[in-house]
C-alpha cells in the first residue's frame, strides 16, 4: 500500500468519524436544544467557513450566476434543510444507533435514485443488495418482532431518519447534476448559505415559543463541533480522499458512519447494542458492500 493510498484511507476514515459524530452529539443536544436551533447554529458557523473558503478559492464573485435559481434551493432543501430536520427529529424519538444503523442505507437509496433520475445502470448486486438490505431494515424497525410489521406499529423517530434517507436520494442526484456545471465547494457552499436563511428564521421562533436553550460549555462545544466537523472538514477531507482513490471504493468507507456511531453511543452516551440492530447492521452493510463489488472479469 503506497503512501497516497494510506493517506486516502486517513481522509476517508476521519470524514466517516465526524460523520458519525453529527449523529452522537445530535443525540447529545436533544436534551439542551430544539432541532432548529442546532441546524440555525451549524448553519451559521458552515456559511462563515464557506464563504472564507470561497473568497480563498476566488470563486466567491458571481456565485450565484454558476447554478440556477431552482437548482440551488433544490439542493437546499433538500440536503441540507430537510435531511437534517429529519435526523435531528428523528434524534429526539429513537437512539443513535439506529438512526447510524438505518443510514447505512444511503449508497444502495442512491443508487435507485440515479438510475431513476439519471438513467444509470443498475447490476444485478445492486437487486441483491437492496433486498437483503431491507430484510435488515425490517429488523431494526421492528426490534427484532416481526409482529410489530402486521400491527404497523414503529417508533416514528425511526420512520423520519428513514425519511432522510430518501430526502438524500434526491439531494444526491440534484448534487451530481449541479456539479456538471461547478465545483463540489460552490455546490455545497451555496446549499449551506440558502439553508441559513431558511433555518434561521425557524430556529429563532423555536428558541422563543417552543424550546428553551440550555445553554453550557460542553453544549457550545458540541455545536461548534457540528458547525465545523461534519459540516466543513468532512466534506473537504472526503473530496480530497475521492480525488486519491476515485469514488467507488470511496463510497465503501461510508459502511464506517455506523460503526463509529455504534461505538460512540455505546461508550458515551450508554446506549445498548441489541441483537436485533446487529442483525440489521451485518444484512444492510453486508448488501452495501456487495452492491459496490466489481464485477470479476471472464476469462478469454
Amino acid at each position: 500500500m503506497n503512501k497516497e493510498t494510506i493517506k486516502a484511507l486517513t481522509y476517508l476514515n476521519i470524514a466517516s468519524l465526524l460523520w458519525g459524530g453529527n449523529v452522537f452529539f445530535g443525540s447529545y443536544l436533544k436534551d439542551y436544544l430544539g432541532p432548529w436551533s442546532i441546524m440555525s447554529v451549524r448553519m451559521v458557523i458552515g456559511s462563515l467557513i464557506f464563504l472564507f473558503l470561497l473568497h480563498q478559492a476566488g470563486q466567491l464573485k458571481g456565485i450565484s450566476r454558476l447554478l440556477s435559481w431552482k437548482e440551488a434551493l433544490l439542493i437546499a432543501l433538500s440536503g441540507t434543510v430537510a435531511y437534517q430536520a429529519f435526523v435531528y427529529f428523528g434524534l429526539r424519538h429513537t437512539t443513535a444507533i439506529n438512526v447510524g444503523l438505518i443510514n447505512s442505507l444511503a449508497p444502495i437509496a442512491v443508487a435507485f435514485a440515479a438510475a431513476f433520475y439519471l438513467k444509470e445502470n443498475l447490476g444485478r448486486q445492486h437487486w441483491v443488495a437492496a433486498f437483503v438490505s431491507v430484510i435488515g431494515l425490517v429488523f431494526i424497525l421492528s426490534q427484532g418482532n416481526l409482529e410489530s410489521l402486521y400491527e404497523l406499529s414503529f417508533n416514528k423517530g425511526d420512520l423520519f431518519i428513514l425519511g432522510s434517507i430518501f430526502i438524500w436520494a434526491v439531494y444526491s442526484v440534484a448534487a451530481k447534476l449541479a456539479m456538471g456545471k461547478t465545483s463540489p465547494l460552490v455546490v455545497t457552499a451555496l446549499g449551506i448559505l440558502l439553508a441559513t436563511f431558511i433555518v434561521l428564521p425557524l430556529g429563532l421562533y423555536e428558541v422563543n415559543y417552543l424550546i428553551k436553550p440550555v445553554i453550557n460549555t460542553n453544549v457550545i462545544m458540541a455545536v461548534v463541533f457540528i458547525g465545523v466537523g461534519p459540516t466543513v472538514l468532512s466534506l473537504l477531507l472526503w473530496n480530497k480522499g475521492v480525488m486519491i482513490i476515485g469514488p467507488a471504493r470511496a463510497s465503501l468507507f461510508l459502511n464506517m458512519v455506523p460503526i463509529y456511531v455504534i461505538v460512540l453511543s455505546s461508550y458515551l452516551l450508554d446506549e445498548t447494542l441489541y441483537s436485533y440492530q446487529i442483525i440489521g447492521m451485518v444484512l444492510i452493510i453486508g448488501g452495501s458492500l456487495y452492491a459496490n463489488r466489481q464485477p470479476t472479469a471472464e476469462k478469454a
